[in-house]
């Protein structure tokens, strides 16, 4: 299975009772993480955009 980004309508949000309060929604899929966890992926995505550029 692929998914590619033009077919999603991702959604962040905070749920404060949770104990991975950070959570990353798209294509019926739910992440939930850290603030830290959530930083940390946040760099590793941005690295890889800086990387991908020509």
């Amino acid at each position: 299975m692929k998914l590619h980004a033009r077919n999603l309508d991702p959604d962040v949000f905070l749920d404060k009772q949770a104990h991975r309060t950070v959570v990353l929604r798209f294509a019926g899929l739910r992440i939930t993480m850290t603030p830290t966890e959530a930083r940390a992926l946040a760099d590793q995505l941005h690295d890889s955009a800086d990387r991908s550029e020509p």
